[in-house]
């Protein structure tokens, strides 16, 4: 795990973040790490679950071999569902 802070490559813009890196298996492996924003237990366990829906509806969007941790602000829990999705799916699509 600490490998995957040290050596991953960074994506992603406020209020949410990705840190990758190749495992060498066919497997990708999730990490939900909300950030010390989140001052209690539920707060941490409510973004993990969003974190968590959000990577099963777009599962496909991920590269296959990939450790992938997702870092996210309390803010990302307190917007809106669409908002969420739109920032999930944001880091995922090119520059134009």
């Amino acid at each position: 795990m600490q490998e995957l802070f040290r050596s991953a490559k960074k994506a992603g813009r406020f209020p949410i973040s990705f840190l990758s890196r190749k495992n060498g298996t066919e497997n990708t492996c999730f990490l939900f790490c909300p950030d010390r924003s989140h001052k209690s237990a539920v707060d941490r366990n409510r973004t993990k679950r969003l974190l968590k829906e959000l990577v099963r509806l777009h599962l496909s969007a991920f590269p296959a071999g990939n450790d992938i941790a997702i870092l996210a602000h309390i803010d990302f829990a307190r917007k809106l569902p669409k908002e969420r999705e739109e920032i999930f799916l944001s880091i995922f699509q090119k520059p134009q």
